[in-house]
């Protein structure tokens, strides 16, 4: 695919949709642009492409920026835009840790791009239609800022973006705060693996420990019909403190409801919904709702305390069609 193949498609960078599908005596492939699936932006309309699927009977395909299109300025198509109608956007990303990808976007109504920053942080994007973007900066997954840029016809536009940094102190944290579930159970299986397949370890209920458990004690979703998630630490911390819940994507309303020892704080109102499956299709990526839950100073007690992580929903379903919600990372700070 070359750089405009997604320009008129939704979803972002990290969009991921049913591609190729095994059907037995058959494969399947499709370039979905607008597919529905897991839907967080409105449909982008008009020309898609120009795109090409390309073929080899060894090694890597000819494709990205060694396919040429530019015949397409001379075929008066309605919506393509030269390369020389377009422009760029270059800078400086700060404030990511340098293990994380640094993953630049840029989108409006009519357009979506994105890149990636090098080791130094610095980046272009590729050449864009004229307009004003919202440019966002994501650390791996997670947005970590967002910013208004412009671009002109021919132009190179310069938005140096730094990341929001906040102050806290970490108690403890399981997870990376990087917009994915990487490291949880079973989320090394699910992007080609159905829930309910036998390879898929147990769901649980599982219980994770703070100093003792590996990441696989978390599930990567927490599943209404299969509540709650339990995690227990000690700890002489009995000041307040705020326990923050990230995930990636909701199914049916789900949100996390919690309960610290015996104090059970207001569960949050439902997310933005999202009227698609999502983790019994492979794809994990939401709007990424960050819950934020205060705990009053003497709920911790200085010994051993126990969380509990429930999925509230008003709605109903059979299995991993129940209301779910798909885990980021989970920390406790002051």
């Amino acid at each position: 695919m070359n750089s405009y193949s997604y320009e008129g498609s939704s979803g972002g960078p990290f969009f991921r949709d049913i591609n190729t599908n095994n059907g037995g005596d058959y494969t399947s492939l499709t370039f979905y642009m607008n597919s529905g699936h897991v839907q967080t932006e409105k449909f982008r309309m008009g020309l898609h492409g120009p795109y090409a699927l390309t073929f080899t009977r060894s090694g890597v395909p000819v494709g990205g920026s060694s396919l040429d299109t530019t015949f397409f300025k001379d075929l008066s198509i309605t919506g393509y835009v030269a390369p020389s109608g377009r422009g760029t956007v270059t800078g400086t990303a700060t404030g990511v840790a340098s293990s994380f990808q640094r993953v630049l976007h840029w989108y409006n109504d009519a357009a979506q791009y994105w890149a990636y920053a090098d080791s130094a942080g610095k980046f272009t994007s590729p050449l864009m239609k004229p307009g004003t973007y919202t440019q966002v900066l994501y650390q791996g997954e997670f947005k970590v800022k967002a910013a208004s840029v412009s671009v002109t016809a021919g132009g190179t536009t310069t938005a140096n973006i730094a990341a929001d940094t906040e102050t806290k102190t970490s108690i403890w944290r399981i997870g990376e705060w990087d917009g994915k579930p990487t490291g949880f159970r079973n989320a090394d299986k699910q992007l080609r693996m159905h829930p309910t397949d036998s390879r898929m370890s147990s769901w649980g209920p599982l219980t994770y420990t703070v100093g003792s458990s590996s990441l696989d004690s978390v599930p990567m979703a927490i599943v209404k019909d299969n509540n709650p998630l339990t995690i227990k630490f000690s700890d002489t911390h009995t000041a307040a403190a705020t326990l923050r819940v990230g995930t990636t994507l909701s199914f049916a309303g789900c949100r996390p409801s919690v309960v610290i020892n015996s104090y059970s704080p207001a569960t949050p109102a439902a997310p933005t919904k999202i009227d698609s499956r999502g983790l019994t299709r492979g794809a994990y990526r939401g709007f990424g709702e960050i819950y934020n839950f205060s705990i009053p100073a003497g709920t911790l007690v200085s010994g051993s305390n126990t969380i509990t992580i429930s999925c509230a929903s008003g709605s109903s379903g059979d299995g991993f069609l129940a209301p779910n919600v798909i885990l980021d990372a989970i920390e406790l700070f002051k």
